[in-house]
Order: C-alpha cells, then sequence, then structure tokens
C-alpha cells in the first residue's frame, strides 16, 4: 500500500500546528507561521496555516479591546521632542493603564522602548499615583544607559512635581504627547491593548498577589518570547 508522502506531511503540520497553538493561543495565522519555521523547521505558507486552523476550528484568542478612559489634564501644552530625536534608540515612552481584578482595579506603570520593542520597567500598585509613574523611571535611570528623553501624556501623575523633578536631576528631558493626539503616544499604548486582548481579559484576579505573578510573567515572556510581526 503506497504512503500519500503529502498527506502524512500535511498530518504533520496539523499536529504541531495544534501543538504550537495551544502553548500560544494568542498567535494569529501569521504569527503561527513563524513559529513553526524557528522552532520547528517546518516551512509551510501562511494559507496554508490559515486553511489548516480552519479545519482545526482554531483561531487566535484576541478578545475585545477595552479602551483606557481618558485623563484629564489642565496644564497648557509642553513640547513633543521625541519626534526630532537623532537617535530613537534613546528616548523611552511612558504611560500608565488599568488592571481589572475581580473585586477592584489596579494600575500598571509601564515604560517601553519603541525601538526594541520591550518593556524597560514597570510598577505595579492599587492608586494612580505620582509615585506609581515615577517608580519605574527610577529604576531605569539607576542604569549607565539610561534614556536622554522620555516621552508621556500629559497626565497629572507625568506633570507632577515628583516626575518631573527625578527627570530634571538626572538630566533627562520630558517629552510630551500633544493634547488629544493618543497617536503620539501609539507604541506603549498598543503594547498596553495587547496586554489586555491576549493576557489580562482572558484571566480573572482574585487578589493583588495573582495578578502581579501574572503580568510579570506576561512581559517576561512578550520580551523574550514573542514573536513580533513587525520586521
Amino acid at each position: 500500500m503506497k504512503v500519500n508522502k503529502t498527506a502524512c506531511r500535511r498530518q504533520l503540520i496539523k499536529q504541531q500546528l495544534l501543538s504550537l497553538w495551544l502553548k500560544y493561543p494568542m498567535y494569529g495565522y501569521p504569527r503561527l507561521t513563524i513559529a513553526l519555521y524557528q522552532m520547528l523547521g517546518l516551512k509551510v505558507s501562511q494559507w496554508l496555516i490559515y486553511r489548516l486552523m480552519k479545519e482545526l476550528g482554531i483561531r487566535s484568542r484576541m478578545v475585545r479591546k477595552i479602551r483606557k478612559p481618558k485623563t484629564h489634564t489642565e496644564y497648557p501644552q509642553r513640547p513633543n521632542l521625541i519626534r526630532d530625536l537623532a537617535d530613537q534608540k534613546r528616548g523611552l515612552v511612558a504611560d500608565i493603564t488599568y488592571i481589572p481584578l475581580q473585586r477592584s482595579w489596579l494600575y500598571l506603570a509601564s515604560v517601553y522602548n519603541p525601538t526594541t520593542r520591550r518593556v524597560i520597567a514597570y510598577n505595579i500598585g492599587s492608586e494612580m499615583t505620582q509615585e506609581l509613574a515615577t517608580a519605574p523611571v527610577k529604576t531605569i535611570l539607576k542604569r549607565s544607559d539610561h534614556p536622554v528623553i522620555i516621552h508621556s501624556d500629559m497626565g497629572s501623575q507625568y506633570t507632577s512635581a515628583l516626575f518631573e523633578s527625578t527627570l530634571t536631576k538626572a538630566g533627562v528631558k520630558h517629552s510630551y504627547s500633544r493634547q488629544g493626539c493618543p497617536g503620539d503616544n501609539a507604541r506603549i499604548e498598543s503594547f498596553h491593548s495587547l496586554l489586555k486582548r491576549v493576557y489580562v481579559n482572558s484571566h480573572s484576579f482574585r487578589n493583588v498577589h495573582e495578578a502581579i505573578a501574572g503580568i510579570d510573567r506576561y512581559i517576561r515572556w512578550y520580551n523574550q518570547e514573542r514573536i513580533s510581526s513587525v520586521a
């Protein structure tokens, strides 16, 4: 009896695809195609993976996006400096987002490198304060290769005396998003959105400890293992 090599290969790819999807359910067919090649040496087309996912009845577990409430500010517009920075690797971006628990909220303050697409430092707390926003920046400023510019929106945490003086003492300039222009801080807002869609929204954190441990795992995975669809 002849063995159909094409059918056997297709079945093998299907099995490996399912195993990979169970490990990375947030991946769609483009990233799964890359992962199959990088991790298992299986070179296949995105179209084949798309069809096999249809056959298996699986798809990326990307759930609805939660929109971050707007932060109110009464300060006049301050300069956007990061757009003119010659070496974009020396500029970092900062933002705060909301993490739901079963009965309350936590707040995640992150500092992100938009060039390397990595979370450089973060802090989690039960209140959205100037101390929360400043803590990850202080962590970064202890390093020898700290940035020349940190960019943020004009929320009260980032225009606070504590945040501003921390940057000034370190010789770091502060760049600000234009009011009403969320796209100025799009990279870090995109990261926070992804965190919620692929991880937070599919978990129900019972307490602060569960949330902190879970977010720490996700950020380590994001920095070290995630396959970016952007070159």
